[in-house]
C-alpha cells in the first residue's frame, strides 16, 4: 500500500487480529472471512483480501459501506478518522532510511498553514434536536442539549459533536441507528481532544470517570457523573496532556470490559499513575460497557470506585 508518498509492506492479517470484534473467523489462501463486524449475522458475509487489503460485505444493505479500502476498514476498527490511521500505519510500517526517489513533493505550497478547523453554529444546528436512539439508551435530554449531540435525519445516524478544551466545536462523529457504521465530518483529528472533557473543565470536577465510547460517557453524565471519553481503545500523547492540565485528581477507568477495554485502562495506568490518583469500578459478569448497566446498578458500581493498588517491585 502506497501512503503519503511511500510504500509499505502491511501486514493485514496482524492488524485485524488486534481486535476481538471477529465472529467465525477463519483464513483461507488470501482471504481473512468472518461474519460481518457492522451488524449481527450468522453466516459469514464478510471477507478481506490479505494481498491488499481491500474488503468485501456481500450482505450490506448500505451500498457505501459494501466494500472499500483497508484505511476505512481500520479506521472503523480504530474508532478514529482516516487521517489518524494513516498516521499510525506510516509509522508503524515506514522503513527508517526512505529512498527519496519513492517520496512525491506536493507543489501546492501555501505560505501559511490553514488554521484547524473549528464548525461554527449554522454548520451543525440542524443536528441539535434530541435523539430517540440516544434517549433510548439513557441519555436525558439535558445532557444531549449540553454536549450537543442530536440526530441526522438524512443520514438516520446519531451526531456526537467533538469540542476542544474550550467548549469549540472541532468535529462531529456520527453514528448509524440501525448498524454499526460511523464516520466523521472533515474536522480536526480527534486523538487531539478528549469528549466531554470542556464541561469537567467548566464545572471544575476533580473525580472524572474515562470510558471509550462517547454513548458510555453522555451514559455516566446522565446518572450523575462527570466523564471523559477517548473515542477508542486507546489514549494519544495529546489526550494524556490534556487530562494532565485539566484539573482533574482522580481518574476512574471505566474502559469496556473485554480485552481491548481493559489493555486501554492499562495504557492509562501506564501513563498517568503517579500524576493523579487512579481508580476502578468493578463490572457486573457479562457486562462489555457502562451502558450496559442498568442505573440503579450503575450508581452502586460507581460510587464503589476503589483505588488502583502497584506493586513495588
Amino acid at each position: 500500500m502506497r501512503l503519503r508518498g511511500i510504500d509499505l509492506e502491511i501486514d493485514y492479517l496482524e492488524e485485524l487480529e488486534e481486535f476481538d470484534v471477529w465472529h467465525r473467523p477463519r483464513v483461507r489462501e488470501n482471504k481473512f472471512q468472518c461474519c460481518s463486524p457492522f451488524r449481527t449475522e450468522k453466516h459469514p458475509s464478510f471477507a478481506v483480501n490479505l494481498d491488499n487489503g481491500l474488503w468485501i460485505d456481500s450482505g450490506a444493505s448500505n451500498e457505501e459501506w459494501r466494500k472499500g479500502n483497508f484505511i476505512t476498514l481500520l479506521a472503523w476498527l480504530r474508532q478514529e478518522t482516516a487521517g489518524e490511521t494513516i498516521d499510525y500505519l506510516v509509522e508503524k510500517y515506514a522503513p527508517f532510511n526512505v529512498d527519496v526517489d519513492t517520496l512525491e513533493l506536493d507543489l501546492g505550497l501555501e505560505l501559511e498553514e490553514k488554521p484547524p478547523k473549528v464548525f461554527q453554529p449554522e454548520e451543525y444546528e440542524h443536528l441539535l434536536k434530541e435523539s430517540d436512539y440516544l434517549s433510548g439508551r439513557g441519555v436525558s435530554a439535558k445532557v444531549q442539549e449540553v454536549m450537543q449531540t442530536g440526530r441526522d435525519d438524512k443520514h438516520n445516524a446519531v451526531s456526537f459533536a467533538w469540542h476542544n478544551k474550550n467548549g469549540d466545536v472541532v468535529n462531529i462523529k456520527f453514528r448509524s441507528e440501525k448498524e454499526k457504521y460511523f464516520w466523521y465530518a472533515d474536522g480536526q483529528p480527534i486523538k487531539y481532544h478528549v469528549f466531554g472533557l470542556f464541561l469537567v473543565r467548566r464545572l471544575k470536577k476533580e473525580t472524572v470517570f474515562v470510558v471509550e465510547s462517547e454513548i458510555d460517557a453522555l451514559y455516566l453524565w446522565s446518572n450523575g457523573f462527570p466523564a471523559i471519553a477517548l473515542g477508542r481503545a486507546g489514549m494519544s500523547d495529546a489526550q494524556r496532556d490534556l487530562i494532565l492540565n485539566s484539573g482533574i485528581k482522580t481518574l476512574v477507568i471505566s474502559t469496556d470490559n473485554d480485552r481491548a477495554g481493559r489493555r486501554a485502562g492499562l495504557e492509562i495506568i501506564s501513563a498517568l499513575n503517579g500524576y493523579m490518583d487512579i481508580h476502578t469500578i468493578d463490572f457486573p459478569d457479562n457486562v462489555k460497557d457502562v451502558n450496559d448497566i442498568k442505573p440503579d446498578t450503575l450508581k452502586g458500581i460507581c460510587k464503589k470506585h476503589r483505588p488502583i493498588h502497584f506493586k513495588v517491585l
